[in-house]
């Protein structure tokens, strides 16, 4: 029988380079890493497609009424790490080895997924996946593109697919519970030596993509008071929204993209795009966060006389996790001696939007210096089975 580490480590092959892991939604691939997927999932009698969405779901079909899902994600960021998703979804492959090795006869189904595009890296379109799987409405997005001037229709089509079709990758009406395994992509469990922590919450997050528009004018000839600098002026914005965060507990706030027209040395830039990606625990702390970095930046553009031009690109409510499945993988984790504590999230994840629709339930597994999103990122082996067998106990006490 192969190992998680093993199929960890095939999975981390399929890259478009490194350092790390690169495997975009939507990407070749990303696509052959679903070939592989798909064929470890039949080899254990599982029927698994790639929807409408661009889900790959497998599922073991046994017994009657609503299934178990476990899953998470497979795309990554650029030049990211090999577990972030990837454990959560070979984790769950693992966890319907450990059941059928344990002969665990389940009495509902047990699905796995891996969901498209949570990470929000190449369309801007987060939580694609999950939120089409849940009948939630990202229609309307075809048209983004990514950095090489692909949108995401064409990369759709590639895959003979259509983002107006999405809606019929619906399946929660057939889930009653969903279960994520996940590196922590922080710091605690391995500081206090704790073995898996126990999510109780996932913070909400806001994002937004800002045009600040100026006027392109010669660098050498255009006197400084009389300039409309776009960049000047996003620099600006991009030191208030780091600073309405850090005057709130638990917050924060991130400019990760940023590009700027034309982009000449002696040409004063005319306009600026920037990426903000707010965070915060509590449904009002989102709202607050929001409302004072929107006023901070209205406040910029008025005086440095530029324009201002803000999409949302995604608004997810913090979510509670379900207690029922708290408690459920706090005995799991009893079942295999591992100690556990409750924490909540600070990442976002698809568990986020699968748990305004169906109870929810996610189990960390520590991250060697809390380092996620990088080539560094590492859980150790042990830690990454250990997760998976309590994973695996979870489902068995609803399954059974």
């Amino acid at each position: 029988m192969r190992t998680l580490e093993e199929d960890m480590q095939t999975l981390a092959g399929f890259t478009a380079g490194g350092p790390g892991v690169t495997r975009l939604a939507w990407s070749p691939e990303l696509r052959a890493a679903y070939d592989w997927l798909a064929g470890r999932c039949r080899e254990l009698g599982m029927e698994a497609e790639v929807d409408a969405a661009g889900n790959l779901l497998a599922r073991w079909e046994a017994g009657s009424g609503p299934a178990v899902l476990m899953g998470s994600h497979i795309d990554t960021v650029p030049q990211g790490g090999r577990f972030d998703g990837a454990l959560g979804v070979m984790g769950g492959l693992h966890a319907i080895r450990l059941l059928r090795e344990w002969g665990v006869r389940p009495r509902r189904p047990v699905w796995l997924v891996a969901f498209m595009d949570e990470e929000n890296t190449r369309f801007n379109t987060a939580l694609f996946g999950s939120r089409s799987f849940c009948g939630e409405d990202v229609g309307g997005l075809g048209g983004r593109r990514d950095a090489d001037g692909v949108t995401l229709t064409d990369a759709m089509a590639a895959w003979g697919r259509d983002p107006e079709r999405h809606g019929e990758a619906r399946r929660i009406d057939a889930v009653g519970q969903y279960l994520e395994l996940h590196v922590e992509q922080g710091p605690r469990l391995e500081a206090s030596g704790t073995d898996v922590g126990v999510v109780t919450s996932i913070v909400g997050l806001v994002g937004y993509r800002v045009r600040v528009i100026g006027r392109t004018n010669h660098a050498g000839t255009t006197p400084m008071p009389l300039r409309r600098d776009a960049l000047a002026g996003a620099a600006r914005m991009v030191l208030a929204v780091r600073d309405e965060a850090r005057r709130r507990e638990d917050a924060t706030a991130n400019v990760g993209v940023i590009t700027v027209a034309p982009g000449s040395s002696n040409v004063i830039p005319g306009r600026c795009e920037l990426s903000i990606d707010l965070r915060a625990p509590s449904s009002q702390g989102v709202r607050e966060l929001d409302e004072g970095c929107l006023a901070a930046l209205a406040a910029i553009a008025e005086e440095e006389g530029l324009g201002l031009e803000l999409e949302e690109t995604y608004r997810v409510a913090p979510a509670p996790m379900s207690g029922e499945l708290v408690e459920a993988i706090e005995r799991a984790a009893g079942l295999e001696g591992a100690s556990a504590a409750r924490m909540p999230s600070g990442a976002g994840h698809d568990a986020m939007v699968l748990a305004a629709h169906v109870p929810a339930g996610m189990l960390f597994v520590p991250s060697r210096g809390g380092v996620s999103h990088s080539p560094d990122e590492h859980s150790s082996p042990e830690h990454c089975e250990l997760g998976a067998r309590v994973m695996a106990r979870a489902v068995a006490g609803l399954v059974s």
